[in-house]
């Protein structure tokens, strides 16, 4: 069986033959090699046969959502010059007048297509795209990843060989299609013989729970916010499950430690096919170990110039290096993010150690890491959390870290630095709270923006403020302890469910600097400095 889905299976014959002959339809629209095609599906068997199709007929296919803005897509098209969208036919009055060619997609259509078994197309190269996987963003220019036949093809050959997956896979198909796990989660199955698990389009707890067992899936992957919501007796056909995304907190460890199930942590980034590492031996004290690289190779270097490599233990960027990288980024709207992302030249290190690799592509991860004595990688966290402050270096991450050991696995926290350097105030370390059990928590509106407070002003809040403080205090230095603690109703995440750090650091911002004009207008304002280490 190929696909076992909530709304019909498909054995590897039948795919075959769906697949096929959409794909000869495509290639009469003029999809091939370095042609994109947009595809827009909720969770269903005929998703896959239309991403399977596009392979077929050479082109590369993006996912869309349907709630995706307008402004949004009409960039997307712009950018790539797609003229055929695949679609339920559901979405047919939204996405129809978009494009020259809009396909909805049944069942019977597919079955009507004429039967062809030539190929579809025979020129397609490892070089050519396969998919194009756009960032979420509601504002400026995602960037657009082209990910080629070879980097794929390289990882999925990789990820089998790592994760021990064999013809008796069945991976449970759980991320949404228009983030990067979901071509993992579709491409590794059907290249070993394997079963693509398709769970319903709602996405619940009990929902999951019951797909999982429905299904019979072995594998998933699942962020640690859902994965630490799930019984183990209650999905003992699961095997393993990758996680990924998020840090790897110590209860989730603890609660697989004694289950039959095992814990896989997998650190990536989009610019990279499938992973870059992964931990298969997970230590409940070491949850920030992402393990060894997957397949390539990865350097610590200087996060100011990767013309320097760092020794063993130091802190510093990872920098990837493989087959498995991206074909970089589909236009020019990404020039300064290349140039910040994928080395325009070999470091002299480099041509050093590996003559023959002098010419290698890299790219700079713009997180920082360092190599352990026995191989392994821990991860420290986004140059962007690590915060300046009079001079001093303060790691959000490590204070975020302290902090959550004071708070249940459903609060979450976000450390970074508000105000500004303008001599009226100095900038103070801030931490973001939200409280699960608090009164004032809601759940995330569309469109809308949380409401932020004063912690220490708050009755219920008071106590886990001081909490936090005090543990913070006990394990890192006096200027690294926030000196403001806010509140939000909820917790901003991006589309891919990761924290929204920029839209925080924004509203915390927005937020931090009224507060401050009305305390310098107040006529008891007196001026404060930032406590500095001695």
């Amino acid at each position: 069986m190929a696909v076992s889905s909530w709304d019909g299976d498909l054995t590897y014959g039948e795919l075959d033959e769906l697949s096929l002959r959409l794909a000869h339809h495509l290639v009469g629209l003029g999809v091939g090699p370095e042609k994109f095609v947009l595809s827009c599906f909720e969770k269903s068997t005929w998703a896959i046969v239309a991403r399977l199709a596009v392979l077929r007929a050479g082109g590369a296919y993006i996912s869309i959502h349907a709630t995706n803005p307008p402004i949004y897509l009409d960039s997307v098209i712009q950018r790539t010059e797609a003229g055929v969208l695949l679609s339920d036919v559901k979405f047919a009055a939204r996405f129809q007048h978009l494009v020259p060619h809009f396909v909805g997609i049944t069942p019977e259509w597919l079955r009507s297509l004429p039967v062809n078994h030539a190929p579809p197309c025979d020129t397609v190269v490892p070089e050519n795209a396969c998919l194009v996987l756009f960032t979420s963003g509601s504002t400026g220019q995602p960037k657009g990843i082209v990910q080629v036949h070879q980097s794929y093809t390289t990882a999925i050959r990789d990820y089998v060989r790592n994760i021990g997956l064999d013809s008796t896979t069945r991976m449970l198909h759980f991320d949404d299609y228009a983030f990067d796990i979901s071509n993992l989660e579709l491409l590794v199955p059907l290249t070993i013989g394997g079963c693509c698990c398709v769970p319903p389009p709602v996405k619940t707890t009990d929902n999951l729970i019951n797909a999982i067992s429905s299904l019979r899936a072995n594998i998933t992957f699942l962020t640690p916010t859902v994965a630490i919501k799930l019984d183990p007796a209650e999905i003992s056909s699961l095997h393993t499950i990758c996680v990924g995304g998020e840090p790897l907190p110590k209860e989730l460890i603890n609660k697989y430690s004694s289950s039959s199930t095992r814990l896989i942590n997998q650190f990536g980034m989009g610019e990279v096919a499938i992973c870059c590492a992964y931990n298969d031996s997970i230590h409940p004290d070491r949850g920030n170990t992402i393990g060894r690289p997957a397949s390539g190779p990865i350097y610590i270097v200087d996060s100011a110039s990767p013309e320097r490599l760092l020794p063993l233990g130091a802190v510093g960027e990872l920098l990837i290096e493989g087959p498995h990288l991206s074909r970089r980024y589909l236009d020019n709207t990404a020039v300064s993010r290349t140039a910040a992302g994928f080395l325009s030249k070999t470091p002299r290190w480099m041509a050093e150690l590996h003559p023959a690799r002098s010419v290698s592509r890299m790219y700079r991860t713009g997180d920082l890491g360092r190599l352990n004595a026995d191989g392994t990688l821990d991860y420290i966290g986004r140059k962007d959390t690590i915060l300046k402050l009079d001079g001093c270096r303060v790691d959000a991450i490590e204070v975020e870290h302290q902090a959550r050991k004071c708070l249940s696995p459903a609060d979450a926290i976000v450390v970074d630095l508000l105000g500004a350097i303008d001599g009226t105030e100095d900038p103070q370390i801030a931490a973001l709270l939200y409280l699960d059990g608090h009164t004032d928590s809601k759940i995330p509106a569309v469109n809308g923006e949380p409401v932020i407070t004063n912690a220490e002003k708050d009755g219920m809040a008071r106590e886990k403020v001081d909490t936090i403080r005090e543990a913070i205090k006990q394990a890192l230095p006096a200027y690294m302890v926030p000196s403001v603690f806010l509140l939000m109703s909820w917790m901003p995440r991006t589309a891919s469910k990761k924290t929204d750090r920029k839209k925080i650091r924004m509203l915390a911002q927005k937020y931090y600097m009224a507060e401050r004009k009305l305390r310098m207008d107040s006529p008891c304002y007196v001026q404060q400095s930032q406590v500095l280490p001695p």
